[in-house]
């Protein structure tokens, strides 16, 4: 009996000790992310495009080419410029390559609005042809694959192709791996990230280098302040309400969405990771099946985990280069 209580005196002071560290480094981080609020005031990129009276951020390089590439991040990426740009500086070789922040990434203003699809791809869509882009290729990463598929079937005109890292597909929510549904497990993912940034976790484990709570190349030479501005909008930015107004929107769009294929003028190009390959076996059959065009598409299988432009980056550029034709 006094071993027990012995034992249960322990834990409570374990469990004390354990709440009083966590209050601390809430409070440390609060007063960190207080301090921080001129710093991320003053972090500038790209150019300002406005959009609905809200200012969407776009980076373009190689503005010399005159074939255009559009990259599109997928969910939730903290800087979509900053991720995509060891792949938009290979890629400026041969074209004019303009990374585009929707609303609630990156630097561009969060956008109060409903995240339907349609929404999402019309806010998108403003901001390129406010850019000048009359004709363009759309290369999307994960999520925003969906909504270059909209795109591609709302203005087939301007879409003279589709390239996908790994995209998402809307029947992919037929074939869930997982014994909860994607968006339950995304939105999990989603909020744990908000708490961790909360009280203080993801801040404490950046502390000795910036990487560790970055997505992004491990292996591309950012700058230090190219690390600082991106673990700053990590830390701040990180699955904002835009963002998780697109997970509470996921089904909804996917389901919308469920019959669309890309339209017989629009080539594809689609490069799959073969860790979602072995994990959902009928991955790389999802991509074939929203393509018409039979001439020039293209499903590519790379060895990888879904983040494809860290680890696949030349194979990627190379294949990028043969498919699309010289100007």
């Amino acid at each position: 009996m006094k071993k027990t209580k012995k034992i249960g005196k322990v834990i409570k002071w374990i469990f004390l000790i354990l709440l009083v560290l966590l209050i601390l480094m809430t409070l440390w981080n609060m007063i960190c992310g207080i301090s921080e609020k001129k710093d991320l005031k003053a972090l500038d990129y790209g150019q300002k495009v406005d959009v609905g009276g809200k200012n969407m951020v776009a980076n373009i390089v190689g503005e010399e080419h005159d074939t255009t590439v559009i990259l599109l991040p997928g969910l939730g990426s903290d800087s979509p410029v900053l991720e995509f740009k060891p792949l938009a500086e290979k890629l400026s070789e041969q074209y004019r390559v303009i990374t585009v922040e929707p609303f609630g990434y990156g630097l561009s203003d969060l956008s109060g609005n409903e995240r339907s699809f349609n929404a999402i791809v019309n806010e998108l869509h403003s901001c390129v042809q406010s850019l000048g882009c009359e004709r363009y290729y759309l290369m999307a990463h994960s999520l925003s694959g969906v909504y270059s598929l909209a795109w591609a079937n709302q203005y087939p005109d301007e879409v003279e192709g589709f390239i996908g890292i790994d995209p998402s597909v809307p029947k992919q929510m037929d074939y869930n791996p997982f014994p909860v549904d994607m968006v339950t497990l995304n939105k999990a993912v989603g909020n744990l990230a908000r708490f961790n940034n909360f009280i203080g976790i993801r801040r404490l484990t950046s502390v000795s280098d910036p990487r560790n709570v970055l997505t992004a190349d491990p292996t591309y030479p950012y700058t230090d302040d190219e690390l600082k501005t991106f673990r700053l909008l990590t830390l701040h930015r990180a699955f904002n309400k835009d963002v998780l107004g697109e997970l509470d929107k996921l089904s909804d769009n996917m389901t919308a969405m469920k019959q669309m294929t890309f339209p017989q003028e629009v080539p594809v190009l689609n490069f799959v990771c073969t860790s979602n390959c072995e994990m959902i076996p009928e991955w790389e059959q999802l991509h074939r099946d929203i393509i018409t065009e039979t001439e020039r598409s293209k499903v590519i299988r790379l060895e990888g985990e879904h983040y494809l432009h860290f680890d696949n980056l030349q194979n990627i550029v190379d294949a990028v280069f043969e498919w699309i034709p010289a100007a």
